[in-house]
Order: structure tokens, then C-alpha cells, then sequence
């Protein structure tokens, strides 16, 4: 039998005073169970029911049954539970006629609804009935959803907020794996980054692979060989595809999430591949997850490269790994303190004349610096160099920090050897084609590197309004004056430096006679040794 016009009328009536109410609830983001006090109110006063129920879960995602009316907790245990599928429930409890149906989005039940009536108000037909509660259900799911899916949200958020702070990333990840799995039941999830903020190449693109919860590979201690063969294959790791991915992987179903640069620049810095469980697509909820997921990681890992391209401008990766695995890094590392530190000024000498002269341009001038720095501390760093400052042709390494680990004879040998490796890359450097009008130049003689080192007590950390790490004392000053009287390919060396070299076991270095040179401001003749050869065993 069908609904008459009347009945169809009511329906509609409930349908649109209900979604309105709803709506009210939502805006003003009410707590559960007022909302559903106030629903009952108004239900008992439109459809006239003597009794309502719904189980569901709280805020807190815990199981709950909300009772109202001629409802107490006898009724409460004899009432469908969350397993009531697809089908309506008419039973009667004492003097309570009940209809009752699953509360479903996208297939998946939240909960039940129930409604009650006395027998002496059962009025229409048990299609009418039947008819309501469908419309309750179905409005009422929404309301529900948005409650639960927004403390699910906000549970993940909070999760991944706590587990992506630990210093240590890949921790980090394992941590967070674990709460989005809680989440959604994901089979297998590939999470693939770079450790930069620009795309690298492919020695420096991350990767884990989990089983379910469990970290299964990872580019470090426990490679996938067909998946590092797949990132090496291609010019751009970005530029893999999905069916590239699901071959390789051996993935059914599968959903991609991109990790963007910013939210303004949408230049990828990794993805999230992750395969479905029961090769089902992602509900709706599940795909608000992954993007919360790919967000949370999405600022962790541009933070992580912001941090490393700051420590990029004065140390090796090396360090810059020990230092951002280590709590509190900067407070034990990096604050200002007073230390004994190897400093050393490099300068290419006659410069001016070349740029005039050879160079000219700005873009050459610019390009010859910025080639010949860099050759300069690519060779440095793995001496144990710390990059001060770059200033136009002249560079300022310091040997100690940030860790100040290495005895003075090791400082000592490292900045000897520096020395020497900076005279003979500028050598080459300046004989290489891209400079051959520079080699053939009447004055080539005088041009080189003039070098000046020296060992001496600092203030040395990060210092400034701009927070850099650097070096300051007479002993800097004394640095830059030895590097200031030195010519090409000339390395002046501190008495200092000078002591503990030629009082170190096995040392081969050789140094000539001392010579000194007044210095403005200083009463005392400045005593220093040019570093003639050799080297420490």
C-alpha cells in the first residue's frame, strides 16, 4: 500500500522542519547529546513519539546509547544494536511500538535510531512509519558523521602533530604510520620525499614502505630493490606513475597523495602511495584522513629542509644530521661560547685586476665566485670545516665547532691539509678552459689564493641579529691580517698554529723562518711562518 497525499505531505513536512533543525545543531555546534534532547522534543511534538534512542558513538569515539523519553536501560538491552543493517525493526517493548534502522553513511553504519510510540498513538499505517524513520535516519547521518568524523579529524591531527615532532623523522613516520592505520585500514603505504626543498637527485630521495602499521623497507637500513631501481630509472622521482607504482609494488587498489612545497606552490617534494584494504576505494572520510596525513607531513618535512638549508650555509650533511637527531641541538651545540678554534682566511689574490680586466660582467664575476667557493668548501667540509662567511673573493672557515670534539693536533693537521687542498684546487680552477683568458693574462703569476691561519680563543656560535654562526676575537683579527700581507698561493701561519704542529708526533710539516710585520694598533711586531711543505702522518 502506498502513501496517501496527506501522509506523502507529513513526510515532507518532517524532511524539511528536521534538516533545518539539523542544520541549527551543526551551526551552533552543539554538543551530541543536547543536540538529540532537542530532536526528541521536536519529534514528540511533530510526529508525537513517546520514546527515542540512538546508539552511537560520542565525541570522544566512544559506543554510546542516548535514551529519551519512555526508553530506560531494559529497553536499552533489548534493543537493536549497531549490527541492525539495511532493514527496518518493528518490535514491541511493553507498552512501546518500535521502529528502528541503521544510521549508514556511504556504507558504513555510525549507529541506530529509534523511535517509539505508545499503542493508543499508532494513527496511520505501518508504511507511514516506516516512511519516518527512514527520513530520520537519513537526515540524522549526516549530523552524526560531521560530529564523529570531526573528532576523528581532530584526534589524528593532534596524533600526528605529537608523533611528527620527534627529532628523528624516520621515527616520526613509524609513529604516525601507526595512527593513520588506526584510522584507515590501509594494506601496504609507500612514502616517498626528498631531504631538500628543490627536487634532488636520486641519492637523496627517502622512502618508507609499510605493511599495514609495520615498517617493512626503507632506503637506510632495509632497501626495496625494485623500488630503488624504479626511482634510479628516472630522471625525476615525482615523474613515476601509479601503474609504474602498482607493477612494481605489487598494488591493487591504490590512492596517491602529493606533498606540495607550500599551499601556494604546488611543486611536489613526495607523495603518499596507499593501498586500499579489500581493493575498495577511499570513503569520503578516509580521503579527509590521507589529505590531514599528507599535510601534517607536508609542513614536517618542509620545516625539516627549511632547518637543514639554514645549517646547509655553514655545515657538512653529516653534521647537519647529527645535530637535527639531537634534542635541543642548538642550546648544547650551537649557543655563543668561549673555545679554542682553528680559523682560516682564504682570499684570491688580484682579484680587482681580473674582475676589471678578464671578467668584466656581472654574471661572469658572479658565476667565477660562486664556482669557486663552492669547489672550495665541497673539499673542506669532510676536513671537519665549519663555513663562516663568504664575503665577495674571500672565505672564513673555522675548525672546531660545532660538536669541539677534536684535540688542538687534529684541528692543526686538518687546517694545514684545508690549506693546501685550497691552493691546488684554485690552481686548477684558474687553468681550466672556462678560464683560459685568465691563465693566458700577462699578470697570471699573481694570481692564486692567499691563505692565513691560525689558532686562538673566540667567542664563537650564533651571534647577530641575524643569528649566524661565526667567530670573533683579536685572533680573527690576527687571521685576517696574516691571510691580508700573504701573495699567491702564499699560506702564513700563527706562532700558534706553528707550535703545535712542529710538537705533534709525526708531523712532516715544514715551515720557514720567522718572519713579523707590524700591525696597525698594536705595539708588538705580529710574529708568523709561511707553511713551506709536508704533511702529518
Amino acid at each position: 500500500m502506498s502513501l496517501n497525499l496527506n501522509q506523502l505531505q507529513n513526510i515532507w513536512n518532517l524532511h524539511q522542519e528536521l534538516d533545518n533543525l539539523l542544520e541549527g545543531f551543526q551551526f551552533k555546534q552543539k554538543e551530541l547529546k543536547t543536540s538529540l534532547e532537542e530532536l526528541f522534543v521536536f519529534l514528540k511534538k511533530i510526529i508525537n513519539i513517546s520514546a527515542f534512542y540512538v546508539e552511537t558513538k560520542n565525541e570522544k569515539l566512544i559506543n554510546t546509547v542516548y535514551t529519551f523519553g519512555k526508553c530506560d536501560e531494559k529497553t536499552r538491552l533489548k534493543h537493536p544494536k549497531l549490527k541492525v543493517v539495511n532493514e527496518i525493526i518493528n518490535l514491541k517493548i511493553q507498552d512501546i511500538s518500535w521502529y528502528a534502522l541503521s544510521i549508514d553513511v556511504d556504507g558504513h553504519i555510525i549507529g541506530t535510531v529509534g523511535i517509539g510510540y505508545k499503542e493508543s498513538d499508532l494513527i496511520e499505517t505501518d508504511e507511514f512509519y516506516r516512511e519516518t524513520i527512514i527520513t530520520i535516519s537519513e537526515l540524522i547521518d549526516t549530523f552524526i558523521y560531521n560530529i564523529q568524523s570531526s573528532s576523528i579529524k581532530h584526534s589524528l591531527i593532534m596524533g600526528l602533530q605529537g608523533a611528527l615532532a620527534e627529532i628523528d623523522i624516520t621515527s616520526s613516520l613509524n609513529t604516525a604510520a601507526k595512527l593513520l592505520h588506526h584510522s584507515i585500514k590501509f594494506k601496504k603505504m609507500l612514502i616517498v620525499y626528498t631531504d631538500r626543498d628543490i627536487i634532488a637527485d636520486s641519492k637523496n630521495i627517502k622512502y618508507i614502505y609499510f605493511n599495514g602499521s609495520k615498517r617493512a623497507y626503507d632506503n637506510n637500513e632495509n632497501p626495496l630493490l625494485p623500488l630503488e631501481n624504479l626511482i634510479r630509472s628516472k630522471k625525476d622521482f615525482l615523474s613515476i606513475t601509479p601503474a609504474e607504482l602498482q607493477k612494481t609494488l605489487e598494488m591493487n587498489s591504490i590512492a596517491i597523495s602529493y606533498l606540495a612545497k607550500s599551499f601556494d606552490n604546488e611543486e611536489p617534494i613526495g607523495f603518499i602511495c596507499l593501498e586500499t584494504a579489500n581493493n575498495e576505494k577511499l570513503n569520503t572520510l578516509a580521503k579527509e584522513l590521507l589529505q590531514i596525513f599528507s599535510e601534517e607531513l607536508r609542513q614536517r618535512l618542509v620545516d625539516l629542509n627549511r632547518e637543514k638549508n639554514i645549517l646547509r650555509k655553514y655545515f657538512p650533511n653529516m653534521v647537519i644530521t647529527k645535530l637535527i637527531t639531537t634534542p635541543n641541538y642548538e642550546e648544547r651545540f650551537l649557543k655563543a661560547r668561549e673555545a679554542e678554534i682553528g680559523i682560516i682566511f682564504a682570499d684570491i689574490s688580484g682579484f680587482t685586476k681580473m674582475s676589471e680586466q678578464i671578467l668584466k660582467t656581472p654574471e661572469r664575476i658572479t658565476n667565477f665566485i660562486n664556482k669557486w667557493a663552492k669547489g672550495v668548501v665541497s673539499r673542506l667540509f669532510p676536513l671537519g670545516a665549519t663555513l663562516d662567511k663568504i664575503i665577495g673573493d674571500c672565505v672564513m672557515f673555522l675548525f672546531g665547532p660545532p660538536f669541539y670534539t677534536s684535540t688542538k693536533e687534529e684541528i692543526i693537521k686538518h687546517m694545514l691539509q684545508a690549506s693546501q687542498i685550497i691552493v691546488n684546487f684554485t690552481k686548477s680552477f684558474l687553468e681550466s678552459p672556462q678560464n683560459a683568458d685568465i691563465k693566458n693574462h700577462p699578470d697570471y703569476k699573481d694570481f692564486g689564493v692567499s691563505i692565513g691561519i691560525n689558532f686562538a680563543h673566540c667567542i664563537v656560535g650564533l651571534i647577530g641579529p641575524n643569528n649566524d654562526i661565526t667567530a670573533f676575537s683579536s685572533g680573527v683579527n690576527i687571521t685576517a691580517r696574516l691571510q691580508g700581507i700573504a701573495k699567491a698561493n702564499e699560506i702564513f701561519v700563527s706562532e700558534s698554529v706553528k707550535e703545535i704542529a712542529t710538537h705533534t708526533p709525526n708531523s712532516k710539516w715544514l715551515f720557514s723562518e720567522k718572519k713579523s710585520t707590524k700591525v696597525k694598533n698594536v705595539e708588538e711586531p705580529l710574529g708568523y711562518y709561511a707553511l713551506l711543505s709536508g704533511r702529518s702522518e
